[in-house]
């Protein structure tokens, strides 16, 4: 099979590889749609320090069954199906992969060449779950950030946390996606903030009020125009970037008592307000990934999402142009929400 391996930063070619085996316990897909996601990109670039190589990365993914193991009894060959890409609660062994850094086995992120930007994928039956019917599969690999979103208002509703006003700091995949599920999960007045004017058109769209970050260093005029937009401050931010100036926007425009949900984590570390969070007695919740209930939960609310999140996928690419576009996206000479390799 035809697979995409990383060699270190800046070095990903595609090469040919053994197809996998498919054991008696799993399912082999033919892959149908891929999603490039910021993580690869920042892999890609060594930026984040979190891709080894050798690997094949991918990890939000859809495929075709194609073959299925003596002991499977849950698939079928020819079933659509997204791929819930944490294979065990435990970091790899080194012959599996990079035990460095995470302490879960995720396809694409840290199972050496078992990643998703590969002709064919082999994993547990149980990893390979049902897309749902007349769910386009591009759509479906955005199965991953709504999860990630899901799992962190999860994570709010079991501290009976949240609020009717909701600020989102950045209009990324998971910005965009957060206010999605902040819609469905009771959010009343949005307003989504971004430094790129571009961007906010498809907040609005999502029924956010858009607010343009005219200056990151003019935090407390960008919480004036969000007060204003919701009609108070707001009870409730996301920070979906999570930067020095992200998180210092979060803190300067939340109402006392408020909760800020921490899901970006670009920055190492933020330089910690203590005295504002004390004060006011704001509540930090951190959370990071998903668990298989928020996948599965993600998977259902694609049909119903089906046309805005359509309108995530600005670039589509073919597996062999793929490190092209991954060069172009790490440069900043390609710009788009989300990038779809198509099989």
């Amino acid at each position: 099979m035809n697979a995409l391996v990383y060699h270190g930063p800046w070095n990903l070619s595609l090469e040919e590889l053994p197809r996998p085996r498919c054991r008696a316990t799993e399912v082999l897909l033919r892959m149908k749609a891929v999603g490039i996601c910021g993580s690869d990109v920042h892999g890609y670039t060594g930026e984040s320090g979190r891709r080894a190589p050798g690997m094949v990365m991918g990890h939000e993914a859809v495929g075709v069954v194609e073959e299925i193991g003596d002991q499977v009894t849950q698939s079928r060959i020819g079933d659509l199906v997204a791929v819930y890409n944490i294979l065990a609660e435990t970091a790899p062994t080194p012959e599996e992969g990079d035990p460095s850094f995470l302490d879960k086995q995720v396809i694409g992120v840290n199972l050496a060449q078992r990643g998703a930007m590969a002709d064919y994928l082999a994993l547990p039956a149980g990893n390979a779950l049902a897309l749902p019917p007349g769910t386009d599969p591009a759509v479906g690999v955005l199965a991953e950030p709504i999860a990630v979103v899901t799992h962190g208002f999860d994570r709010l509703a079991e501290r009976n946390l949240g609020g009717a006003r909701t600020a989102i700091v950045g209009a990324g995949t998971i910005g965009l996606s957060a206010a999605l599920v902040a819609r469905d999960t009771g959010g009343e007045r949005l307003a989504v903030l971004d430094t790129i004017p571009e961007k906010l058109d498809r907040a609005k769209a999502f029924g956010a009020a858009p607010v343009w970050v005219e200056s990151v260093e003019d935090a407390a005029g960008t919480a004036r125009r969000v007060e204003a937009a919701l009609g108070g401050r707001p009870e409730l931010v996301v920070d979906a970037m999570g930067s020095r100036s992200s998180f210092r926007q979060s803190l300067e425009m939340i109402q006392a008592g408020g909760t800020l949900l921490l899901i970006g984590n670009l920055a190492k570390e933020v330089g910690l307000l203590l005295q504002d969070i004390v004060s006011r007695e704001v509540t930090l919740v951190g959370t990071y990934g998903f668990d298989r209930a928020a996948f599965e939960a993600a998977l259902q609310r694609l049909p119903q999402w089906q046309e805005e999140l359509t309108s995530f996928i600005e670039g589509r690419c073919t597996l062999a142009e793929t490190p092209d576009v991954m060069n172009r996206l790490a440069k900043g000479e390609l710009s788009a929400l989300k990038v779809v390799i198509d099989f």
